[in-house]
């Protein structure tokens, strides 16, 4: 089990509720990103590719569709928040992690859901859901990506360690390797990953990340 206060004494940031769910959040998200990175992984890239081209076939057709004045909202869809289909949640719904869908689809509806005098209508462009879909594939499966699984896992784990410390420590991120900064990205991927690093294995990828964030404010 991670030990929520240890890290949070590493980071010098307050043990009070809230901090302790955004770090357990943000533990979460880097568990689920490394999966997600090795499960891509071993996706045959014949089947993107595949899908791709239905996508694209399908947003032209739909796209032709529309132009027919009978059908020109077919892609207009409306569901009501929690009927299975869409969801809408508040900010700090969103962090106590209720922005959740089942991965089933409900069965097909014969009529629109009754929605409450204290319900919530959600309207989504269907063509634009599917461009979406479609861009995703394009950025995360189909451009060569460089790195080993590992490397790729450590990159992800310093960069939700650096998004919690920011926002929460009382200290700097710093690339030096006895920086408290340092000593919490190693404590972050144990407890992400069960495994401790090599010491100074991270120090490549918490340049790389600190390295990101002096270009972004040089631009």
């Amino acid at each position: 089990m991670v030990d929520l206060d240890e890290l949070l004494k590493i980071a010098g940031a307050p043990n009070d509720a809230r901090t302790r769910s955004r770090l357990d959040l943000n533990l979460q998200r880097a568990r689920g990103h490394c999966r997600q990175s090795k499960d891509e992984k071993q996706t045959p890239t014949a089947l993107f590719k595949q899908l791709d081209k239905s996508l694209t076939r399908t947003l032209i057709l739909l796209q032709q569709l529309e132009e027919q004045p009978a059908w020109r909202d077919v892609c207009f869809r409306q569901f009501t928040s929690g009927d299975g289909m869409a969801v809408a949640v508040s900010p700090k719904e969103l962090f106590d992690g209720k922005l959740t869908l089942p991965r089933t689809p409900p069965p097909p509806r014969k009529r629109l859901p009754m929605l409450e005098a204290n319900g919530t209508a959600i309207a989504i462009n269907l063509r634009a859901v599917l461009v979406d879909i479609q861009r995703e594939i394009a950025r995360r499966a189909l451009k060569p990506r460089r790195g080993q699984p590992v490397k790729v896992d450590k990159s992800i784990c310093v960069f939700y360690a650096k998004s919690f410390f920011d926002h929460h420590s009382r200290h700097k991120a710093s690339t030096d390797p006895k920086s408290q900064f340092a000593e919490f990205c190693e404590s972050f991927y144990s407890a992400v990953s069960g495994t401790a690093p090599q010491p100074g294995a991270l120090a490549w990828h918490i340049r790389k990340e600190l390295t990101k964030k002096i270009s972004r404010g040089r631009t």
